[in-house]
């Protein structure tokens, strides 16, 4: 048996491959170990199989450990900060002893066709890219369409889909703090043009409240009533407007699959850079449903 204390720092980061392009390698014994902390975790309660293989549930447990602890980043990597939290957890558990286990690679998508085909996309996480095609992207010749089904966004290049990743849309009840009403929140359906590109737009609800430099409030302005205060809006990395009401496509670390935001299109941080570089004002985007 081998002791958890540190074990994790000294092992490769965990991730899901399609959306790192193989930076991980995910052997079995770091993912079953991951699996056995997780199950111990009373706060996670994932129970989770200990099988030794990277999936949709072993991630989507790891995204809850991330946001119970408040770790900054709550994509499903398992990377230096996750690490060191699974290890302050787990320093009581003992592990098994490694095993040697012929590496297998993961399955490669020949083709848009394959991916679909493989690949729960209400569900899963996975991103497929064809970076051939990606390669071609020049702005004049891309398109977006955003699904409000599947919570998925493609980008077509030459009409042919080049990227197909995971999103989040507007929620159809949403509470407003400010008056306590439950309003419709949904991303309104249609055919649009990017407005603008801002690669660091800030927020107009969510982000800090500050008196002198000292910081008395975080989250939505719209709850905050401790008095006068210099608010600074979170960042919207990779802003792209749909709208004059606000509503546009960004980066965020709360993607999930269900629809949750209030009324824009999140998007994983990755994602939305290659998006970001591969349009330009007036791409047209399909929104359906």
């Amino acid at each position: 048996m081998a002791n958890a204390k540190s074990y994790f720092k000294t092992h490769d980061d965990m991730c899901d491959n399609t959306e790192t392009k193989q930076q991980c390698t995910n052997d079995f014994n770091s993912v079953r170990n991951l699996q056995i902390s997780l199950n111990r975790d009373e706060n996670i309660k994932a129970n989770l199989k200990r099988d030794g293989k990277w999936g949709e549930k072993t991630k989507e447990a790891v995204i809850a450990f991330q946001e119970h602890y408040g770790l900054t980043h709550t994509d499903g990597w398992v990377g230096k900060e996750t690490k060191t939290q699974l290890d302050k957890i787990s320093r009581k558990i003992k592990f098994p002893k490694d095993k040697k286990v012929k590496y297998v690679k993961l399955m490669k998508y020949n083709s848009y066709t394959d991916f679909r085909k493989h690949t729960n996309l209400r569900k899963s996480f996975s991103i497929y890219e064809d970076k051939k095609l990606l390669g071609h992207a020049n702005g004049r010749n891309t398109t977006l369409k955003v699904d409000i089904s599947e919570q998925r966004v493609r980008l077509y290049v030459d009409g042919k889909v080049a990227l197909c990743a995971p999103c989040t849309t507007g929620a159809k009840r949403k509470l407003e703090p400010n008056t306590g009403i439950i309003r419709n929140q949904c991303t309104p359906k249609g055919t649009f043009k990017i407005q603008e590109k801002i690669a660091d737009k800030r927020s107009t609800i969510f982000g800090k409240m500050y008196k002198g430099k000292k910081l008395v409030y975080k989250g939505d302005r719209r709850k905050y009533k401790g008095g006068k205060a210099k608010y600074v809006g979170a960042s919207l990395q990779n802003w792209m407007r749909l709208t004059s009401g606000g509503i546009g496509l960004h980066a965020s670390k709360y993607v999930k699959r269900y629809p949750g935001s209030n009324g824009c299109i999140r998007l994983p941080y990755k994602v939305s850079r290659t998006i970001f570089k591969k349009v330009r004002k007036g791409t047209p985007v399909r929104i359906v449903n």
